[in-house]
């Protein structure tokens, strides 16, 4: 009887005495032992005594998505040494970009342009299918959403992208540059050096609303759970600045430091 007609019980016992090593040699022998040797079953136990492979000590498996046999050929790779540091996309060293990951597309900041590129093999291409420009300095962040991209720049304004159509709207407002900036729900809140937190909507270039700080806005976010009011945190040097700012026609704003 050859090896891969025994029962597969019988054979999973028999593989539980071989290495990685063993393993990996064994699956070279023909394709009926090739695709039995390996299914994520086989690899578990080896699995479990390298660093990294996604197997927890209760035995969970945190990615299912990724072949066992490839997580262990890393793992063992990355200890022995046997790696290649590779450097897909270059820019200068004093830019410091931003980058965001959307399914298969890396979008990345280089200068006063975000450049789209889609990944191949977990590698960006060489170039981009997208270049969204506009600003006449650096972009200093920007972020997704379904249906729009928005960037702000050092030159102080806010540019609001279409991911279908192409079309582009600018929201003035800032005299300094936009360090950080947030979307939900066609509302978006831009912070800036400027030691003002600015609100807009997607549907229009007006502002909707200022609230001014003590200093430089570092970082804001829009609570995502909210629905009646949106949540505004805004940080600034060494204090963290909470803003309920309510959006009825009669609405109020509290600004409450933490």
């Amino acid at each position: 009887m050859l090896l891969h007609q025994l029962p597969e019980d019988v054979l999973y016992h028999v593989l539980s005495y071989l290495d990685y090593r063993s393993l990996s040699r064994l699956s070279q022998v023909c394709r009926s032992i090739w695709s039995f040797v390996n299914r994520d079953t086989v690899w578990r136990r080896v699995a479990k005594e390298f660093l990294n492979t996604g197997i927890r000590r209760d035995g969970t498996d945190i990615y299912p998505h990724i072949p066992l046999k490839e997580r262990v050929k890393i793992a063992q790779n990355w200890y022995d040494g046997v790696c290649k540091r590779a450097i897909p996309l270059r820019w200068k060293t004093k830019l410091l970009p931003w980058l965001q990951l959307d399914g298969d597309v890396l979008f990345l900041s280089q200068a006063a342009d975000i450049r789209a590129y889609r990944l191949r093999q977990g590698r960006p291409q060489r170039n981009p299918f997208k270049i969204y420009s506009g600003h006449d300095g650096d972009v200093c962040h920007f972020v997704l959403t379904d249906s729009h991209l928005i960037s702000g720049g050092s030159d102080g304004k806010i540019l609001v992208h279409s991911r279908t159509t192409g079309t582009v709207m600018e929201l003035s407002g800032h005299n300094q540059e936009v360090n950080c900036l947030d979307s939900k729900d066609g509302l978006i809140i831009s912070g800036s050096r400027d030691r003002t937190a600015r609100i807009w909507t997607l549907n229009s270039s007006c502002l909707r609303d200022t609230i001014p700080l003590h200093d430089r806005v570092w970082s804001v976010a829009l609570n995502p759970t909210l629905s009646s009011h949106q949540l505004l945190v805004a940080v600034i040097i060494g204090i963290l600045i909470i803003v309920s700012w309510f959006s009825e026609q009669n609405g109020q704003r509290v600004i409450q430091k933490v």
